[in-house]
C-alpha cells in the first residue's frame, strides 16, 4: 500500500523485505525490523534530498502545502501561533482540501490543525486527504501533539501506515519539567512516540527554542535524537522569553557545529542565524490553507493584517503585488523573524551546491548520521 511496497536493497543494507516475519526468531525478527526501519528512514532522506534539489523558489511552484484541518485542538499551548484563529472550531471540506492540493501541487503536504486526530469527522477529513495525497506519491506528514496517536496506530488504518513518504511530527520543547511547564502531557506523549517508533513509524520533531530551554539545548536534542528521525529547531521571537541577538547566533552555532545528530534544519540556515548569511524568507513556499478552505498570505504564521483568498490563482497574483517586500522582510512583524521552514526554503533554492559541500566538509557528521547506524544494524 502507498511507498512502503517490498523491495530488495544491495550495497551496505543487503535484504530483501518481502518475505515477511513468520517462522523467524525473535532476535532475526528484531534484526529484520530493525533493517527495515533503517531502509525506511534512508528512503526518506532521498526522496526528501531528490524534492529539494528541484525547487527554486517559483511561486507557481511551493514546495509545501500546510493544510489546516479544523482549528479544533484537544490542548492550549501558551505560545501558540493559532489562537487568535482557532475560535470557530471548523473543519475543512475534505472535497475543497483535496481540490487545492490538485491544483497547487506540492511535493510535500503537511497535515495541520489545530489537532487533525481527534475524533469524528475531524479524523474523516484527515484520513481521507492523507489518502489521497501518499495515492498521489507526495510526501505526506501529519502534524500532532501526540495525545491520541497510539489510540490511532492501534486502529491500523490504512491511510496512516509507515512508509518512507509519511511520518508523524510532534512538538517536543524540552525534558519533562520543560515540556509540561509549556504544553504538558510529557509522559503520555512520550509513551505514544515509542509506540508509534516500536510499530516502524518516520518521527520527526520540532522544538521552539527560547530563553527557557536555550541553556540546556544539547541535553535536550541528544533526548530527542533518542526516538526523532529529523529534528527541526525553530526559535522563539517577539516575546519575554523570546531569543535576544546573541541567543540566536548560540542556536545557529549549535546547528552548525552539531550535524552529527539528526537535526533538519541546514548548516546554511545555521550560519544565517549568526549573521554569515543572508537569506530571503521566501513565505511563497509554503502555501497555508485554513479550516474555512481559503488560502492565507503572506504566511502560516502572520497575525493581524494576513489576507484570505479562494483560489491559486488569487493567491498567485498577491504573490507577484507583494514578493519583494515580504521576501526582505520589510512589514513590521516580519522584521525580527526567522522561521525556520521559510528560509530554509532559500538555501535550497540559492545555495543548494553549497549546502552539499558544507555537509561534506564534516565527514564526521555524514558518518554519524548516515554510516554508522548501518554499520550498527548489520551487527
Amino acid at each position: 500500500m502507498y511507498d512502503e511496497m517490498p523491495i530488495k536493497r544491495t550495497g551496505y543494507n543487503v535484504i530483501i523485505l518481502n518475505k515477511g516475519t513468520n517462522g523467524m526468531k525473535n532476535d532475526d525478527r528484531n534484526q529484520y525490523k530493525g533493517m527495515l526501519h533503517l531502509t525506511r528512514t534512508n528512503r526518506a532522506m532521498v526522496s526528501r534530498l531528490r524534492m529539494l534539489r528541484r525547487y527554486k523558489g517559483d511561486p507557481k511552484r511551493p514546495n509545501i502545502i500546510h493544510l489546516a484541518i479544523t482549528d479544533k485542538c484537544n490542548m492550549s499551548c501558551k505560545f501558540c501561533l493559532y489562537k487568535k484563529d482557532n475560535k470557530n472550531f471548523k473543519v475543512i471540506d475534505a472535497d475543497r482540501a483535496c481540490s487545492l492540493i490538485n491544483e497547487i501541487n506540492s511535493p510535500i503536504i503537511l497535515i495541520s490543525g489545530g489537532e487533525p486526530l481527534l475524533g469524528g469527522d475531524i479524523l474523516k477529513t484527515t484520513r481521507r486527504v492523507a489518502d489521497m495525497c501518499r495515492k498521489s506519491g507526495k510526501i505526506t506528514g501529519v502534524l500532532t501533539n501526540g495525545i491520541t496517536l497510539k489510540k490511532i496506530i492501534m486502529q491500523d488504518y490504512d491511510e496512516f501506515k509507515r512508509g518512507s513518504k509519511f511520518f508523524f511530527q510532534i512538538s517536543v520543547d524540552g525534558l519533562k519539567e520543560a515540556h509540561d511547564s509549556l504544553r504538558g502531557h510529557f509522559d503520555l506523549i512520550m509513551d505514544n512516540v515509542q509506540y508509534a517508533k516500536e510499530a516502524g513509524h518516520l518521527i520527526y520533531t520540532n522544538t521552539v527554542v527560547s530563553k527557557s530551554n536555550i541553556n540546556s539545548l544539547d541535553e535536550i536534542v541528544r533526548f530527542i535524537a533518542g526516538f526523532s528521525n529529523r529534528i527541526y529547531l525553530n526559535p522563539m521571537l517577539g516575546s519575554e522569553n523570546g531569543l535576544d541577538e546573541e541567543e540566536l547566533k548560540t542556536l545557529g552555532r549549535y546547528i552548525i557545529d552539531h550535524q552529527d545528530i539528526m537535526i533538519g534544519n541546514s548548516i546554511n540556515y545555521g550560519k544565517f542565524l549568526t549573521g554569515k548569511r543572508e537569506l530571503k524568507c521566501l513565505f511563497h513556499s509554503l502555501v497555508s490553507i485554513t479550516p474555512s478552505g481559503r488560502l492565507k498570505l503572506p504566511c502560516y504564521c502572520y497575525e493581524e493584517g494576513a489576507e484570505y483568498v479562494d483560489s491559486f490563482s488569487e493567491y498567485l497574483e498577491k504573490v507577484g503585488e507583494q514578493k519583494s517586500h515580504f521576501e526582505n522582510r520589510q512589514a513590521q512583524q516580519c522584521s525580527n523573524c526567522y522561521t525556520h521552514c521559510l528560509h530554509e526554503s532559500d538555501v535550497y533554492a540559492r545555495y543548494y551546491l553549497n549546502e552539499i559541500l558544507e555537509q561534506v566538509k564534516r565527514p564526521w557528521g555524514a558518518y554519524k548520521k548516515y554510516i554508522e547506524p548501518l554499520f550498527k544494524s548489520l551487527s
